[in-house]
């Protein structure tokens, strides 16, 4: 996990979010029974970690501090691990951001450098807030970006 993400959780500024009631106190309490349960295992890094051969993690910033992509390379073949970097709307409207982002204009920056990086490479794409199966590819479309999702093959 990247350090800038672990001291974000030790003291989480929502200052710069927009949340419903609530989530604040929600989720300072389960990062703090997080790095309570788990914080023993956690191997920090600053910019980026090669978890194993083929599979690195990259500090991007702007939805938290230590946001992070994994990017994992296999022969020809690429995958990235978006997190909450990308989500559905964000595909035509990359200069968007969402109410959970802590450093909104470099989430835009983080997004749109994302989306053009999966578009010029061809890789696959996964991100947490995407439609099920939520894997697919990402196209250019004039000013804004167009998700193209695989088929699920069961």
């Amino acid at each position: 996990m990247a350090a800038a993400e672990i001291k974000f959780w030790e003291a989480p500024d929502f200052a710069h979010v927009h949340m419903p009631a609530g989530f604040p106190d929600a989720l300072r309490s389960a990062a703090t029974r997080f790095v309570k349960e788990y914080g023993s295992h956690l191997r920090p890094f600053e910019d980026e970690y090669e978890v194993a051969k083929g599979v690195v993690v990259t500090r991007t910033g702007g939805h938290t501090p230590g946001h992070s992509v994994v990017r994992v390379v296999s022969g020809a073949e690429r995958l990235m691990f978006a997190g909450d970097a990308v989500f559905t709307v964000g595909f035509e409207h990359p200069e968007w951001f969402n109410g959970f982002e802590h450093d909104p204009e470099e989430a835009v920056r983080v997004r749109i450098r994302l989306l053009r990086e999966l578009a010029e490479s061809g890789g696959l794409l996964v991100a947490t807030h995407l439609p099920f199966p939520s894997v697919g590819h990402v196209a250019v479309d004039g000013n804004a970006f167009r998700w193209v999702p695989v088929l699920w093959d069961f």
